[in-house]
């Protein structure tokens, strides 16, 4: 028999479809998400953006597509995110697909263990692709 004596984690991740009018920076998806520079926790929220944004970045080689189609938002996010995609993108709006990981800060380590939509007018994040 073994026996761990160290820290056991099991880890989780959570998928992600943000479709935005605007192309994506971190102050723009900053303000989305509704963070406060005066915030106490503003470091680690910005951690949270900053990690989204370079999984944004790399999605479609995350997930080993030339290009991110309604077909691949309809197999990982479901039928609504899909049309939402299809309508969106014909009005030339922003698709960005990636993940995070519980493995990461406090922050974004409870970002990732639960599902989430965001909807605004001219911003969107599917996060309902929770593995946990």
């Amino acid at each position: 028999m073994k026996i761990r004596d160290g820290f056991v984690t099991n880890s989780s991740s959570t998928n992600f479809l943000i479709i935005s009018k605007k192309e994506l920076t971190e102050d723009y998806l900053a303000k989305k998400l509704g963070l406060k520079k005066d915030s106490l926790i503003h470091e680690s929220a910005m951690n949270l953006v900053h990690t989204i944004m370079n999984n944004a970045h790399r999605g479609e080689k995350y997930y080993e597509i030339d290009k991110i189609d309604k077909e691949f938002v309809e197999k990982n996010f479901g039928k609504e995110s899909a049309q939402k995609f299809e309508e969106l993108s014909k009005k030339g709006y922003f698709s960005y697909v990636g993940y995070t990981s519980s493995d990461d800060d406090y922050l974004t380590s409870f970002f990732t263990m639960d599902f989430f939509e965001l909807k605004d007018k001219d911003f969107y994040i599917d996060g309902k692709n929770c593995i946990w």
